[in-house]
């Protein structure tokens, strides 16, 4: 599959692509290079990357962490 570089280094991706790995309009990826090849992969929000580093056993509170973060 092909895609333009548009005017200011505007890159569209296909929706088929972008659906392929999680994204939406809006998402926030990261960008790295490796090899002379760009990866794109999104950014997890705040509430899954502390998943496993804290303990918690207050269900409600979890919840609620997880709603805010949205």
């Amino acid at each position: 599959m092909e895609a333009v570089i548009r005017k200011g280094g505007l890159l569209e991706l296909p929706c088929s692509i972008l659906s392929a790995i999680g994204l939406c309009e809006g998402r926030r990826v990261a960008l790295t290079v490796k090899d002379g090849e760009i990866h794109v992969k999104p950014v997890k929000g705040l509430t899954k990357q502390l998943i496993g580093s804290i303990k918690l056993d207050d269900q409600k509170l979890i919840e609620e962490i997880i709603e805010s973060d949205d």
